[in-house]
């Protein structure tokens, strides 16, 4: 039970990190006009936080990922458990804060969007591979 508490809260950080630096791409309008800055300043802002927060969580997860998955090969999970939860994140937070009706996001940052999500289970992979120990008497059959 512990392995499946664990499992899920590592997926569901996994869905959390890239809900966090989509929505922060999606609400540029909304954060403008909240802080009163100029739309080229919120990018950069944006741009910043999210390779800070890429680097940040890479490091939480590295380190989640060896501590609490030492010895399994259930890790590998996380590929395909964070979707449910980004789902579901993704869903509640529209639901309760929706887009502006005049807002549109311009193709380029839907192609971002679009591509980041596909390239995220390559991101959760990389993580897991180079967290998991190398057995070496399997090396060396």
């Amino acid at each position: 039970m512990r392995l499946f508490i664990k499992l899920n809260t590592i997926s569901a950080l996994y869905a959390l990190a890239l809900f966090i630096a989509i929505e922060l791409i999606i609400n540029v309008s909304h954060i403008s006009e909240l802080s009163g800055w100029e739309w080229d300043h919120v990018y950069i802002i944006i741009a910043v936080i999210n390779v800070i927060g890429l680097l940040l969580s890479t490091l939480i997860f590295f380190s989640l990922t060896k501590k609490w998955m030492l010895g399994t090969k259930h890790h590998y999970w996380t590929l395909i458990l964070w979707i449910p939860y980004f789902i579901l994140l993704f869903y509640v937070f529209t639901v309760f804060v929706p887009l502006n009706s005049g807002v549109t996001l311009f193709p380029r940052y839907s192609l971002l969007i679009f591509g980041s999500s596909l390239l995220f289970p390559v991101y959760i992979l990389f993580i897991n591979v180079i967290a998991s120990p190398i057995n070496t008497e399997e090396a060396h059959y």
